[in-house]
């Protein structure tokens, strides 16, 4: 709460009629504004509202996204998933059948795209993208052994692959790697147990059958391709939705916290030169894997509107750095940027991230005439 109070309470001459707001007001629709008292009481009681709703006949999805906002208990994640991002239907009578044609459809572009020819026989700008997935599934999530598993690794691989050929459009881009990542484990956590503390290789994944792993892998596959819709424009040609994310994240720094703004002036400190990464691949490389999953959570839940909530809470990130930020010269703190220290970071710090993303969010959404976006001239020599 101090946190917003320092950004809505501040005011200079030209600002101050302009953005005056009641902050309690905004506040109060925060999803987290109501916590329980004790973890125990909160993961009961969450367990009890993810169960009455996903027992209903016809699942109201509405209702659905507005729990999975505050986080999903690892038992359910992976079916919420899929039912928010529109994979499997909200019908229970037909979620079966709609399952098994997907998988099927699946298992046929691996026979299609991976399976009909060996290396040789592949042409040489397949031969590039091979590489380079290979070389991207090596330095994924490289602090979890999970990761280092042969058979996840290929799958992983496989179903990259599939990816860049069924999307001519864009292609593989370093990045998807990342976004796809925690889908895997997610996905996998339905078969066998997974620590989501230590992301080992489960005692029994060994056991697992082959044709549960592509079940899986087509699983990963089109929810992959689901969220990618949301974000397309991140990796398309000259990549139009990082930039647009890049003008929306300098004018709402240049509101929020104009000292900040103006020493990224000073410093020429460019977007690209730190935020990037952040932005096209959804913070997933910036905290641990279970906080990037319990981010996801909230994303799924915002549907469309995914991509403009990930802009506050890239804003929000840079926001919380300000007062390390100012303290360095241009090198240091581009430097401490690239290497947050958010790798230590708890569930409660990301969601007050998220909280306070979603209150600028609601705020600014609600005042566009207060927030002027050169959304139309993006293709800037420098952003920031």
């Amino acid at each position: 709460m101090a946190f917003l109070k320092k950004f809505f309470g501040q005011k200079t001459d030209s600002q101050s009629s302009l953005y005056k707001t009641n902050l309690n007001e905004i506040y109060n629709k925060s999803p987290f504004q109501k916590k329980q008292i004790t973890s125990t009481i909160q993961d009961q009681k969450k367990l009890e509202q993810f169960e009455l709703i996903l027992e209903q006949q016809i699942i109201d999805l509405e209702a659905l996204k507005k729990l999975t906002w505050r986080g999903i208990p690892n038992e359910y994640r992976a079916k919420v998933w899929k039912l928010i991002v529109k994979y499997i239907p909200p019908n229970h009578m037909s979620q079966t059948t709609i399952l098994q044609k997907k998988r099927q459809d699946y298992q046929q572009y691996i026979k299609n795209y991976y399976q009909h020819m060996n290396e040789q026989e592949r042409d040489e700008n397949e031969r590039k993208i091979i590489k380079i997935i290979q070389n991207d599934v090596l330095r994924t999530q490289p602090d979890y052994k999970l990761f280092r598993d042969p058979r996840i690794q290929e799958m992983f691989k496989r179903l990259l692959f599939i990816w860049n050929m069924r999307h001519p459009m864009s292609g593989y881009v370093q990045g998807i790697n990342d976004v796809a990542s925690p889908l895997v484990v997610v996905f996998l956590n339905e078969y066998v147990q997974i620590d989501f503390n230590s992301f080992d290789v489960p005692s029994n994944f060994d056991k697992l059958p082959e044709e549960i792993l592509i079940d899986i892998e087509a699983d990963i596959y089109w929810c992959l391709c689901k969220i990618i819709e949301n974000i397309q424009d991140y990796f398309t040609a000259n990549q139009p939705g990082v930039q647009e994310a890049y003008v929306k994240i300098r004018e709402l720094i240049k509101i929020l916290d104009y000292p900040l703004y103006q020493y990224f002036e000073d410093q020429q400190i460019d977007l690209n030169h730190f935020a990037f990464r952040w932005v096209l691949c959804l913070l997933i490389r910036e905290f641990p894997l279970s906080l990037t999953i319990r981010l996801l959570d909230t994303y799924l839940a915002e549907g469309d509107e995914m991509a403009n909530l990930h802009v506050y809470t890239v804003t929000n990130l840079i926001l919380k750095c300000a007062p390390e930020i100012k303290s360095k010269n241009m090198s240091e703190a581009v430097i401490f940027l690239q290497n947050l220290p958010t790798k230590e970071w708890t569930e409660v710090q990301l969601e007050m991230l998220l909280q306070e993303a979603f209150v600028f969010q609601d705020h600014f959404e609600k005042t566009k005439g207060h927030l002027k976006l050169n959304q139309g001239n993006t293709n800037r020599s420098s952003i920031l």
